[in-house]
């Protein structure tokens, strides 16, 4: 086990320019000092239309049912994002590696599309931490244990993907960097009159994920309440508190 550390997710609007990953080095790099050990996990860049969104992709292939050939497709925006942000923390003298496929220890059934994780081996991770104080993982997929193929976890799934790694590792928190200041009270693109959640607990969460605005994927957030993985839901472009979640 891995001692001061924390699991961070990004997802598509933090990777999705050269601005946007300059604020995710810096949170990374401020991880490191206060944690030491930062698991960083990663979604595709951008959303449909921009060159390597996951629905971009996998409009290349338009009208074909789940199978090997769409998870492969579609698991190659999150290597891309994670090979990019890997490349730029070396640039900054940030010790860092990435860890993909097998040796990112999440193992799966073959339900393409919206895999089931069978079983979660975190040894490379173990080992990659012996040397780097920064490992980036591409979200939202793993590897069959049956023919070792790429699988996906559904629709938001590099949500599952960090709170799996934040239970397995024993991370301090693990910490989702949006667009907004963290939880409010009601969705802000809509309701001026929106006040930020500083903390709840599990239940609270499932309640607010009901609504139309899905704070995080329902699987991560049945996982995290399941296993008490401390949550800290926060602003990417802000220095504020967010919304914590734990029991």
């Amino acid at each position: 086990m891995v001692e001061n550390m924390i699991v961070q997710k990004y997802g598509g609007i933090a990777m999705q320019d050269s601005s946007n990953r300059r604020l995710v080095i810096e949170r990374i790099q401020k991880a490191v000092t206060t944690h030491k050990k930062v698991l960083v996990v990663v979604s595709a860049m951008g959303r449909r239309g921009q060159h390597y969104a996951t629905d971009t992709l996998l409009d290349l292939i338009p009208n074909t049912p789940h199978s090997i050939e769409t998870d492969l497709l579609s698991a190659c925006g999150e290597l891309i994002s994670a090979s990019v942000l890997v490349a730029e923390l070396k640039n900054e003298g940030l010790h860092s590696t990435i860890l993909y496929g097998k040796n990112a220890g999440i193992i799966t059934n073959e339900s393409y599309g919206n895999a089931n994780i069978e079983y979660v081996d975190i040894s490379e991770i173990n080992k990659a931490f012996e040397t780097y104080h920064c490992v980036v993982v591409p979200g939202f997929q793993g590897v069959s244990k049956y023919s070792n193929n790429f699988t996906t976890l559904g629709r938001g799934g590099s949500d599952l993907t960090a709170v799996v790694y934040g239970h397995y590792l024993k991370a301090d928190v693990v910490e989702f960097y949006k667009n907004v200041p963290g939880v409010m009270t009601s969705d802000p693109s809509t309701n001026k009159q929106v006040e930020l959640i500083s903390y709840m607990t599990y239940e609270e969460l499932q309640l607010k994920i009901n609504e139309p605005v899905e704070v995080i994927q329902k699987r991560a957030a049945k996982f995290a309440a399941l296993h008490s993985v401390p949550l800290h839901i926060r602003s990417l472009y802000e220095e504020t508190n967010g919304t914590f979640v734990y029991q």
